[in-house]
């Protein structure tokens, strides 16, 4: 038997005008994965209807499109990334701009270079010195080295061929 989708479900569970209500009603029943994706992401799908899809702790489309809501809570977010999976959900959560500053901070103190801590690291709300400990830490960037910027003497009765045949350039 051929599964049919209800196109009209489909568009209300989008259409940015559906009342919350019948956005958390669909989530709750969650009998069809498309009609919840839209739901989830409707910018009128309230807090607890997401808390709803999250607490389920599935990584599936549904939970990926909730967790990027941003009416997410940070609760749930922490839930979700302090359970320590490196999952496409967890990714989502540590991007959403609702994910605390405490927890990103500490995300990015385990040192690891895997998809939480990259989203994690370009969140906008990012503390800039975990983001810089993270980026030593992974090898990203290096601690400088004052040794590279030490311009050598040139003997002082020595003429340095190439800067004589710039400065002509640059005369001319």
């Amino acid at each position: 038997m051929k599964k049919t989708i209800n196109y009209y479900n489909i568009r209300t569970a989008s259409n940015p005008n559906t009342s919350p209500f019948f956005l958390r009603k669909i989530l709750e029943e969650g009998k069809n994965d498309y009609i919840s994706r839209n739901a989830a992401l409707n910018p009128n799908c309230s807090p607890d209807a997401l808390r709803i899809v999250l607490e389920r702790g599935e990584d599936d489309w549904v939970s990926f499109y909730a967790v990027r809501n941003p009416n997410c809570p940070p609760d749930i977010l922490r839930k979700i990334l302090e359970r320590g999976k490196n999952d496409g959900v967890s990714c989502y959560a540590a991007d959403n701009p609702n994910c605390p500053t405490d927890l990103l901070r500490k995300i990015l103190g385990k040192g690891e270079d895997d998809g939480v801590s990259r989203n994690a690291a370009i969140n906008p709300n990012c503390p800039i010195d975990a983001y810089i400990k993270w980026m030593q830490n992974t090898g990203k960037i290096g601690k400088e080295d004052p040794e590279k910027h030490i311009i050598e003497k040139i003997e002082d009765n020595k003429i340095d061929e190439d800067l004589e045949i710039l400065k002509k350039m640059v005369n001319y």
